[in-house]
């Protein structure tokens, strides 16, 4: 049995292997039933004076009484075959499957499940911080060790059992910093709002508004998938957006704005013409692709929407390190704004 199974999952192992030894029974009792047929077949009547056939016999017996056990159950025939044994090994190898699926489940719980400081943590406190997998996670991880050794600390005890516990939580809390210093990434953001979205609706039909927001929409959509987004976030006219790089955050934001003379041309069909602010952002954050952008939260995302807030119509604002950063084609035409926000100075870009 492994080291780190739990009663349960003992006891789980167990019932899976002797499905597993019921299904090889099942089928090494049907290879035995031809040994007799093919004993007579070869000419040889005297079974008994061999010593192994005790055993063939005893094995069949067995099997008998287990196919006449089946068949009470589930009397059912096919075609005139009798299908006991086929329902037999089935039902093992099935039985087998689920509990190998289900044993996993059942294993120690994280750190986070564990609340009193007097729970004998053994060796798994800190191996089983392996088994997370969301950020989400990893922190809880971290402040149930970091609340249960402040609980430590008011206890001035200092016997070895309270030291194991100790070096333990320190453990789990190092490697849990660890797996979330390894879910950093860097990362660029594009914050992307409509200019006047709400006067824009003044006077128009809500059919017409409806279509062309929705049509806004997808344009955005397929511009920032078209540029690698990973994940991205909407509000009811703006989006914020995460891309693998600040030079495929700053190639769509200009897309974007480009784009828009054909869509305010040949697709929106309300009067005022689709303007947007576009503000850009990159650092090292944390990245873990099951979290929703919108539940995503960084100063370098802030930072994003605020460059985004401060821009002008159809341009592009971001600081200027980050602008000094990009690769040549990207980094063209951005200018300094004579702005600063965050305590960042702005660099501009714009199609006009």
């Amino acid at each position: 049995m492994h080291s780190h199974d739990t009663p349960f999952q003992t006891l789980l192992r167990l019932v899976e292997i002797a499905a597993m030894l019921a299904a090889l029974f099942f089928l090494l009792a049907l290879g035995l039933s031809y040994v007799e047929s093919a004993a007579h077949f070869f000419g040889i009547t005297d079974l008994d004076n061999y010593g192994f056939y005790v055993y063939v016999r005893y094995i069949l017996a067995i099997d008998s009484l287990c196919m006449d056990y089946v068949r009470e159950l589930i009397p059912l025939k096919l075609g005139g075959y009798d299908t006991a044994r086929g329902i037999s090994l089935l039902l093992a190898i099935i039985i087998s499957q689920i509990i190998g699926a289900l044993r996993p489940h059942f294993g120690p719980k994280t750190l986070v499940h564990h609340r009193s400081t007097d729970v004998p943590l053994g060796t798994k406190a800190h191996t089983t911080v392996s088994a997370v997998r969301s950020r989400a996670q990893l922190l809880e991880v971290i402040h149930e060790a970091q609340s249960r050794l402040d609980a430590m600390q008011s206890d001035k005890s200092s016997s070895a059992e309270s030291n194991s516990k100790r070096t333990l939580l320190l453990k789990a809390m190092e490697e849990a910093q660890n797996r979330l210093n390894e879910m950093q990434r860097d990362l660029g953001f594009l914050s992307i709002d409509v200019v006047g979205s709400t006067n824009m609706k003044v006077g128009e039909n809500k059919t017409k508004i409806e279509i062309d927001f929705r049509n806004y929409k997808k344009f955005i959509d397929k511009i920032i998938s078209k540029g690698g987004a990973l994940t991205a976030a909407w509000t009811p006219d703006g989006v914020m957006i995460c891309f693998p790089s600040a030079d495929a955050a700053v190639v769509t934001a200009k897309s974007v704005i480009n784009g828009l003379q054909h869509f305010n041309k040949e697709v929106k069909t309300i009067r005022a013409d689709f303007q947007v602010r576009c503000g850009v952002n990159s650092g090292r954050v944390y990245y873990d692709p099951s979290i929703p952008m919108e539940e995503m939260s960084d100063h370098v995302i802030d930072v994003a929407g605020h460059m985004q807030k401060f821009a002008d119509p159809d341009s592009v604002s971001m600081p200027e390190p980050i602008v000094k950063l990009l690769a040549p084609l990207p980094r063209e035409g951005f200018r300094p704004a004579n702005k600063n926000v965050d305590g960042l100075d702005v660099y501009n870009w714009s199609r006009y």
